[in-house]
């Protein structure tokens, strides 16, 4: 069975209005959000991965203390954070090895990474994690294929070498069967007219490639005096609201090691039928990992519209409801 949780990244509006790592943690334990975490680095620690011993020691007492789990560790590596060329294989892997240290030092069993590195820096980063004990991942989500280079390239490294240090984090956003209500709340906050709003959701509705609707989203803005701003929410949305379905994905679910539970509107109802097929698929390939509930609504609403927290709990219940139903049906 599945170890349910959150990740930290879902309670962005409490970290944005000053809340701490140790309060969060409170706060996720007291709401029965636990027992699996996962935390972002970079979010959760000022000069991260450089993390004070103080704090390694006062989060790993807490995780003990409030029965948490340290599911995974959020981490990045910007290639093109130097300005006027992409860092090399020797620069990228002396950025991301810090992270993958910390993660170890800090209890982590993984870190979860975006998917695009090179097959050079790939194998070297791969090494590195499994010196170290840490499950390296790299997150497939919303459009992505499973047939694209950059996931069939992780499969096909984590095939040739058996590591069990080398997988996937699934997303469920892979499978969202309509736009978000959320969305329509961001875009009419921006001033875009019931008209507009509809073109967007017929754009995402039509058959076709991702890039291709999302060009027919854009094309609705046009004229528009917020145009660029609505573009960036557009594009940023659509692109992580897939259609595909987890019998797409079956040849690629042995080699999940991690999880997420993607949602975006506060009414968690909506996801009930797409949670509970993935969570079916990912029993049946035999993952026992942690899959943890991620809100993705605070990018698209005020933080008055709807408490990080309670939006969570809610979702961690339903998810708790469906893996019991799985468990209680005879095999």
């Amino acid at each position: 069975m599945v170890v349910l949780g959150t990740t930290l990244f879902s309670l962005t509006p409490d970290w944005r209005a000053g809340a701490d790592l140790p309060g969060l943690l409170e706060r996720v334990a007291a709401a029965g959000c636990g027992p699996a975490v996962e935390v972002v680095g970079h979010q959760a620690w000022r000069g991260f991965p450089a993390v004070d011993p103080r704090e390694e020691r006062a989060f790993r007492a807490a995780v003990d203390r409030l029965g948490l789990v340290p599911a995974a560790l959020g981490v990045y590596t910007d290639l093109f954070r130097r300005p006027g060329r992409p860092m090399t294989d020797d620069e990228a892997l002396d950025d991301v090895r810090p992270q993958l240290e910390a993660a170890a030092r800090l209890g982590f069993g993984a870190v979860r990474a975006t998917l695009g590195m090179g097959s050079a820096l790939l194998r070297r980063v791969a090494a590195e994690a499994e010196r170290l004990g840490v499950v390296l991942t790299f997150e497939v989500q919303g459009a992505t294929p499973p047939d694209a280079p950059a996931v069939l390239e992780v499969a096909e490294l984590q095939r040739s070498t058996g590591s069990p240090y080398l997988g996937l984090t699934l997303d469920s956003s892979l499978t969202t069967p309509a736009l978000p209500d959320a969305l329509g709340t961001a875009l009419r906050r921006l001033g875009l007219d019931a008209d507009g709003v509809a073109a967007v959701h017929a754009a995402w509705a039509q058959d076709g490639p991702a890039g291709a609707r999302i060009g027919t989203a854009l094309a609705a803005l046009a004229g528009h005096p917020r145009r660029e701003e609505l573009s960036i929410l557009v594009a940023g949305v659509l692109g992580r609201c897939g259609r595909s379905t987890p019998a797409a994905w079956a040849d690629l679910l042995p080699l999940v090691r991690h999880a997420h539970a993607k949602f975006w509107d506060p009414d968690v109802e909506t996801v009930r039928a797409p949670h509970g097929a993935w969570l079916a698929a990912l029993g049946a390939a035999g993952y026992t990992g942690a899959l943890l509930s991620e809100w993705g609504g605070h990018e698209l609403l005020e933080r008055a519209d709807a408490d990080a927290v309670a939006v969570t709990t809610a979702h961690v219940a339903l998810l708790t409801e469906l893996a019991a139903a799985r468990t209680a049906v005879p095999a």
